[in-house]
């Protein structure tokens, strides 16, 4: 296993091309010797407030170039990243820092500080040129924590994985269309574990990393046109949002050599739509947190079979199983299972989880699956109750064990809707003790889960359930539809 310091790319890029771009704002160019420079100052900075290595550092940061400066900075002291999300509630990023046992939190804001946890700002940082930074980079090995990912989870028990500085290494040299120096990236929120790979594939390549101001679709286009983003990482909803600001004529974005799209299953309208708008080159894959990218569906396969999910990587092994692991024949819906170099070892301090989901060298992630005779993977829905909405992983048992707290909730069940235009959302389907409550959990829901609030609300007498009483999910979906608000 590959056993540099991932601070170590920058180095490199700034010794090959020190003048090239490696960050591209509205506002400004940072090439790779500058962004060398910056993070050597913020890895002295890191130092003088006693970061040590080893040392588990939570970040609230939005998305920007000083987010990116920060991590790398930070790995190369030796420090474990973790992020902790701004927009998530404060007892939530509270949560998640004591159980991955970080003792400081890094932001540029002042009330992202946690209760009992030191705070460490950028007040006395300067960059400019001339000023003295600590170039020395951590001796890491393959096994050396690099960052904690940590899950939507809105329970006590939320969910982490250790990424180490080999394993990211190793994810770095994969692409399903590899970036060159001459290469424009559109960076994802660095805050998910596919921008943070995104952002460090990229710079280990010599890329230029293009930063949109928001993640809305008139800057993001804006940010892509203007640019000339060659790869672009973008969900279903960020795409149908684009193309409803798209003008008619065909192959907006002539540059780009990658678009991908990333979280949540896509339409085959959505898809063509994209493929004659935007751009010809779009890919679909299959990823997880736990085991990156699996599957890639280039532009060819999707053209012939838009709905898979392609042909598992070389660095990966998928099976098709029963629920006694034995394999199924192709064109049979099962289990999936992964085994990938490229794979964490598990979640951080969850034994649980751990025996649920790795067993026998092997990933379960919950998903349902087949191959066909071409040997190209499709997704057939979960296997548990996890859901994704806008590539975020929300469990629905944890925002409902949240509302139930509230006084006025009888009964609580977390589904899937669909809007009008296709798009999926988070609802959710309340036994209230007066109506006129609603929006007075409305309200509770939104403090407490911040963005994994439901985004839909519907009152109801009763829930189906079964025998055991599990909520049949399906049965709500099918009861409640978006015209019913």
């Amino acid at each position: 296993m590959l056993a540099s310091n991932i601070a170590a790319v920058i180095h490199e890029q700034a010794l090959l091309r020190p003048g090239s771009a490696a960050i591209i704002t509205d506002q400004q160019v940072i090439s790779y010797a500058e962004l060398k420079h910056c993070v050597s100052i913020l890895a002295l900075h890191f130092r003088s407030r006693g970061v040590m290595p080893g040392q588990v550092v939570g970040m609230s940061m939005l998305q920007n170039p000083l987010h990116l400066m920060t991590l790398l900075a930070l790995a190369q002291v030796g420090a474990v990243s973790l992020p902790l999300h701004p927009a998530i509630p404060a007892e939530r990023r509270l949560l998640a820092a004591r159980r991955f046992g970080a003792t400081c939190v890094v932001s540029g804001r002042s009330e992202m500080a946690l209760q009992g946890l030191a705070f460490i700002g950028f007040d006395g940082v300067s960059f400019e040129a001339g000023r003295a930074g600590d170039e020395i980079i951590f001796a890491a090995t393959g096994e050396t924590p690099l960052r904690i990912d940590v899950s939507s989870g809105t329970s006590g028990n939320p969910k982490g994985m250790i990424l180490t500085h080999g394993v990211s290494a190793l994810r770095n040299q994969t692409s399903e269309v590899s970036a060159t120096p001459w290469s424009r990236v559109l960076s994802v929120d660095l805050n998910f574990i596919v921008g943070f790979r995104i952002a460090l594939a990229s710079l280990s390549r010599g890329s230029g990393l293009v930063f949109s101001p928001t993640a809305a679709a008139q800057d993001v286009m804006h940010s892509m046109i203007t640019y000339r983003v060659t790869h672009a990482y973008l969900s279903p909803v960020q795409v149908r949002d684009i193309l409803a600001l798209a003008r008619a004529e065909s192959a907006l974005f002539a540059d780009i050599v990658c678009l991908r799209f990333i979280g949540g299953a896509v339409r085959s309208d959505l898809l063509q739509a994209a493929m004659e708008k935007l751009s010809p080159n779009v890919f679909v894959s299959y990823a997880s947190t736990e085991s990156a990218v699996v599957s890639i569906a280039t532009p060819e396969m999707l053209v012939r079979h838009p709905g898979t999910s392609g042909r598992v990587c070389e660095c990966a092994t998928v099976e098709i199983v029963d629920a006694e692991g034995k394999r199924l024949p192709v064109g049979t819906t099962g289990n999936m299972r992964i085994r990938s170099s490229h794979q964490v070892s598990g979640y951080h301090r969850d034994d649980v989880r751990n025996q649920r989901h790795f067993r026998d060298g092997w990933f379960y992630p919950g998903d349902l699956g087949h191959f066909d005779a071409e040997g190209l993977l499709y997704m057939d829905g979960r296997a548990d109750e996890q859901i994704n909405i806008g590539g975020m992983n929300i469990n629905p048992e944890d925002i409902e064990a949240t509302l139930a707290v509230h006084p006025a909730v009888g009964d609580v069940g977390v589904f899937v809707a669909t809007e009008v235009d296709g798009r999926e959302v988070s609802a959710v389907a309340l036994v209230l003790q007066a109506a006129s409550r609603l929006a007075e959990v409305q309200a509770y829901a939104s403090d407490k889960l911040g963005p994994l609030a439901p985004a839909r609300y519907f009152v109801t007498t009763t829930l189906p359930r079964t025998q055991t009483g599990k909520i049949r999910r399906a049965e709500l979906a099918a009861m409640f539809t978006l015209a019913d608000i």
